[in-house]
C-alpha cells in the first residue's frame, strides 16, 4: 500500500490495512485472485468493463482512470480503489518502486534478433548461483516489461529483462523503468525497417538503453557487429565484449556440428574452454557468447556454465526439432523473422542437413515498410545462391520472394505457391523423402505454427 500511495498522482478510496497483494493482473481471464487488478484500456478492449468481474474473482485491489465512475457499488467484497490520470504509466511506476525496494541485479537485454534466446540463456546460466527471475514468454513492451517486473519472485535477487521496441523513445521509457545494472546488446538488425528506415536508425533506437542506464552500469555487447560497437564506444560505463571477432573479450574460436548439438571452444582471459549445447546453429553460439559474459561477470564459475550450456535444448518456435522414423525432420523456427534471422537461420539448417536436403517454407517478413518487398526478393534470390532449391511460399509477398527466385537464373528450382496452410502441409507431405529437412519460419502473425501441426498430424497419421 505505502509504495503505491507514493507514486504521484494517485489517490486511494477504501484506504485499508494491513494490505498486500501476491501480484498484478491485467485481464480477469487469467487468475486474479489477491492480484491488484490494473484497468488498462486499448483501441478495441476497456480493462474498466471487467472491474466487478475482477472483484468478485478475488482482487485484492483495483486501478482505474482518473474520471471513471465508482465501480464497486452493491459488491459483496470492498477494497481498495486506486485512482490515476495514466493506468498504463502506473504500471511502469510501480515496476520502478518495488524494483528500487527490493534492489535486485537486473539485467535488460535488447537486439534485433536473439533477445529472448539470451534472456532465456543467461537466466538459466545464472540460475544454478542465484535466485533468478526472468521476463516470461517475450512480455518486453510498456505493459509487458511492469508486469513480468511486478510479478517478479520476491526472493530473487536477479532479475533478467527482455526490451523491446518498434517506435523511437520506447527503449528509453523502458529502461528507466528497470534501472539496469547489466544492459546486453544482442545485433542491429533489419527489424522493423517501418518505423527505423534503415540500419542507422534501428542503431539509433537500441542505443536509447544505454544512454538512459546509469553510467556506472555495465554494457555486454556483440563484438561482431560493428554497429554494436559503435554504441559500445560511446556508453560511459564498462563494456564488456563477446563474440566470434578476435577482439572480443569472449571469442568463440570454433564449433563442430554433433548429431544432438554442438561442441563448441571459447577463449578467455587466455585459457580455452571446451563446451556443449543441445542448441545447433552459429547464430545461437553468439546469443550464448554473450550469456556466458554475463555470467563470468557475476562470478559464474566454468564447471556451472559448461553444465548449463550442455542442458540448453532449443527453445519452443526457436529451432526446435521434430524428426519421424522416414528420417525427415521438421525444424521450427516460427517465432518471428526477419531478413537477418531469415539468413542466419536457413544457413545453419543448410550447414546441418546439406542445401540440397532443404525445403524452405517461408512466411512474410513484416514491418519492414518500404523495404518490404525487395527484401523477400533479396531473400529469395539469396537462398538459392546458396544452394537451396525446394521452396514453398506463403503470404502477401511471396510473389516478390518468387521473383527473386527466379532473378538468381537458376533452372532446377521447384516451388510452391500457397495462402492456404493445409494445402502447403500436404505438399510438405509429398516433398517429404528420407534425409529431407523442412525449415520453417515467418513473421509471428504468419502463424506458421499451425502448418506444421497439420504436417505433424499427416505424418503421424501416414506412419501410424
Amino acid at each position: 500500500m505505502k509504495d503505491i500511495q507514493a507514486l504521484h498522482g494517485v489517490q486511494v478510496l477504501n484506504a485499508m490495512e494491513p494490505w498486500h497483494a501476491d501480484g498484478t493482473s491485467t485481464d480477469t481471464r487469467k487468475p486474479v485472485d489477491n492480484t491488484l487488478f490494473v484497468a488498462l484500456r486499448g483501441e478495441h478492449y476497456d480493462g474498466h468493463d471487467f472491474l466487478r468481474d475482477a472483484v468478485s474473482r478475488g482482487a485484492a485491489g483495483v486501478v482505474v482512470k482518473q474520471g471513471t465512475p465508482y465501480p464497486l457499488r452493491d459488491t459483496a467484497r470492498t477494497v481498495p480503489v486506486f485512482v490515476t490520470e495514466d493506468t498504463v504509466a502506473f504500471l511502469g511506476d510501480l515496476a520502478h518502486a518495488l524494483r528500487q525496494r527490493y534492489r535486485p541485479t537486473v539485467i535488460t537485454i535488447t537486439g534485433s534478433n536473439g533477445k529472448t534466446t539470451t534472456k532465456e540463456l543467461i537466466a538459466g546460466l545464472l540460475s544454478g548461483t542465484y535466485a533468478t527471475g526472468r521476463t516470461e514468454g517475450n512480455l518486453n513492451n510498456r505493459i509487458g516489461l511492469p508486469l513480468s517486473m511486478l510479478n517478479m519472485d520476491p526472493g530473487a535477487r536477479v532479475w533478467v529483462l527482455e526490451l523491446g521496441t518498434s517506435r523511437y523513445g520506447e527503449l528509453d521509457a523502458l529502461t528507466r523503468i528497470a534501472a539496469p545494472d547489466i544492459g546486453v546488446l544482442t545485433t542491429i538488425g533489419r527489424a522493423h525497417l517501418e518505423f527505423f528506415h534503415d540500419l542507422r536508425g534501428v542503431a539509433r533506437a537500441k542505443s536509447e538503453m544505454f544512454t538512459a542506464m546509469d553510467p556506472g552500469g555495465v554494457a555486454i555487447m556483440n563484438a561482431d557487429d560493428p554497429l554494436v560497437m559503435d554504441i559500445a564506444g560511446r556508453f560511459g560505463g564498462t563494456v564488456l565484449t563477446a563474440g566470434f571477432s578476435e577482439h572480443a573479450q569472449l571469442r568463440v574460436r570454433s564449433f563442430a556440428l554433433q548429431p544432438a548439438g554442438m561442441d563448441f571452444i571459447v577463449a578467455f582471459e587466455g585459457v580455452e574452454h571446451h563446451l556443449r549445447t543441445q542448441m545447433t546453429g552459429r547464430h545461437y553460439l553468439l546469443d550464448l557468447a554473450l550469456a556466458i559474459r554475463c555470467a563470468l561477470h557475476l562470478n559464474v564459475g566454468w564447471d556451472a556454465i559448461g553444465e548449463a550450456c550442455a542442458r540448453f535444448t532449443p527453445f519452443k518456435g526457436r529451432g526446435t526439432i521434430l524428426t519421424y522414423a522416414t528420417n525427415v525432420t521438421i525444424i521450427d523456427d516460427t517465432y518471428n523473422a526477419n531478413p537477418d534471422s531469415m539468413r542466419s537461420g536457413f544457413m545453419s539448417a543448410a550447414q546441418r542437413y546439406g542445401a540440397s536436403n532443404i525445403v524452405a517454407v517461408i512466411g512474410d517478413m513484416l514491418e519492414l515498410g518500404a523495404e518490404t518487398e525487395r527484401q523477400h526478393a533479396e531473400l529469395g534470390q539469396f537462398l538459392v545462391n546458396e544452394g537451396i532449391r525446394t521452396f514453398i511460399l506463403i503470404g502477401t509477398y511471396a510473389d516478390r520472394t518468387l521473383q527473386g527466385i527466379r532473378a538468381s537464373g537458376v533452372r532446377q528450382v521447384y516451388t510452391y505457391r500457397t495462402d492456404d496452410l493445409q494445402s502447403a502441409a500436404q505438399e510438405l507431405v509429398s516433398l517429404s523423402k528420407p534425409g529431407t529437412a523442412i525449415y520453417v519460419k515467418g513473421s509471428r502473425s504468419m502463424k506458421l505454427e499451425q502448418l506444421i501441426a497439420a504436417y505433424d498430424t499427416r505424418m503421424r497419421g501416414r506412419h501410424a
